[in-house]
């Protein structure tokens, strides 16, 4: 495929990665080569692709493993809880240094708390919030186009399109509203050392608390919202436009 071609798919195919896995990203794309990043070990072991690699790697320790301009399309969904405000310029920056000119970035982040909430799942957020709020993390970087300003300022991307996503959680949502809520619920539980540890609240209050939620959910019929930001590297840097 050539690389003008696969560069016009992209622009269609923008928005569907955040729900899609890197091995079916791969399968769609077969003359591709995707590599997948994460800190800890947790790619799967069969039905891989062979067009698609994985590596480990933490992304706030220096720079990624890959040259200057690797990659036509370069996505990062999701990290809203493990990166601090510093360390979201620094990862931009870095995403903007492996994507080829004539490439494409894009960021998925979920809103800190989502729609439709009542009050018992609010309480489960706000016990989570504030425990990310000690460890100096923003849950809401995705509002206000925080995103875009950041592939704007750090990735130095000229036109940044931004995008919010709303879908429904629990059985009104079908299917991939039933994975939502499953989701949301393994995170909450997920999260309970760090909220023991930064509150008040006891294990047995937080564990009822998140029953409580879930329960809650169908009855609110809460949704979780996701901001896309996505934008495209210059063919040429202002140096050489003798801007």
């Amino acid at each position: 495929m050539e690389r003008k071609e696969f560069l016009l798919q992209l622009q269609h195919f923008i928005l569907r990665p955040v729900i899609m896995s890197h091995t079916e990203m791969a399968a769609e794309f077969e003359k591709a080569r995707v590599v997948g990043l994460d800190m800890c070990q947790v790619f799967p072991t069969s039905i891989i692709p062979p067009n698609c690699e994985f590596v480990q790697h933490n992304l706030v320790e220096g720079r990624l493993p890959f040259e200057d301009n690797t990659f036509d399309f370069v996505f990062q969904r999701l990290l809203l809880g493990g990166l601090r405000p510093k360390e979201w310029r620094h990862v931009v920056r870095e995403l903007g240094r492996v994507t080829k000119p004539g490439g494409w970035i894009e960021l998925v982040e979920i809103d800190g708390s989502g729609g439709n909430n009542g009050p018992k799942t609010m309480k489960v957020w706000n016990w989570i919030h504030q425990a990310f709020a000690t460890q100096g993390i923003d849950v809401y970087i995705g509002r206000q186009q925080g995103l875009k300003k950041l592939l704007e300022e750090e990735a130095c991307l000229p036109l940044v399109h931004h995008d919010t996503l709303q879908l429904d959680t629990g059985e009104h949502g079908g299917k991939i509203g039933e994975l939502l809520k499953e989701n949301e619920v393994a995170f909450w539980r997920a999260m309970t050392p760090l909220v023991l540890q930064r509150s008040q609240v006891t294990h047995e209050h937080f564990e009822q608390a998140i029953a409580e939620a879930e329960e809650e959910i169908e009855e609110y019929k809460s949704y979780h919202i996701f901001y896309c930001a996505y934008g495209q590297k210059p063919e040429k840097t202002l140096e050489e436009m003798d801007i």
